[in-house]
């Protein structure tokens, strides 16, 4: 079934960059029937796969495109894929499920070294319950800058104040403690 599915994906969007990519693949001798199966080459053979996922994520603008690559790119210390993910995640033209994905990823990669981008998407409350995944990076790296806006949070909707709530506890300061007997008898 799946299969099939892919192939009339690839009938239906002939923009597609996935056939393009299984034939890359393919040639450099990995054997599959179905694209999901590259996964299982990951991440032991992510120096030869995740380059051409990375050049063809930058190719397409097809929603279901992105997303098989960006389930190519969700594993710890894949920081290589972070960069590109960036422009997606800053661009008005790229949906909001597409950003909640790159979101996800930023959080399983785990890479410190964007923390700047870290806030950057953090400050941006239109993201609503999509920056969760970086409400946990910042309070697992414990950034300082963060804390402000992690207050803030609180105040937004349940999921983020539930999140916000997580990442503050990490920093273990007495003086954040207000913040938490606000909400003890909170349902």
């Amino acid at each position: 079934m799946k299969k099939k599915d892919e192939e009339e994906y690839q009938k239906n969007n002939p923009d597609s960059t996935l056939s393009l990519f299984e034939n890359k693949i393919k040639e450099l001798g990995y054997e599959f029937e179905i694209l999901d199966q590259v996964k299982l080459f990951l991440p032991k053979h992510k120096k030869h796969i995740i380059p051409i996922a990375m050049q063809f994520y930058t190719q397409t603008n097809l929603e279901r495109d992105k997303r098989y690559f960006l389930g190519l790119f969700h594993y710890k210390g894949f920081e290589d894929c972070i960069p590109l993910m960036l422009v997606d995640m800053y661009s008005a033209d790229v949906s909001i499920s597409i950003k909640s994905l790159i979101a996800e990823n930023l959080r399983v990669i785990h890479s410190s070294k964007y923390i700047d981008d870290y806030l950057r998407i953090l400050s941006m409350k239109e993201l609503g319950d999509v920056r969760n995944p970086i409400i946990v990076l910042v309070g697992d790296f414990k950034v300082e800058q963060a804390i402000p806006m992690l207050i803030s949070a609180l105040d937004e909707e349940k999921n983020i104040t539930t999140n916000a709530l997580d990442a503050l506890g990490k920093y273990k300061r007495s003086e954040l403690r207000m913040y938490f007997e606000k909400y003890l008898n909170h349902k």
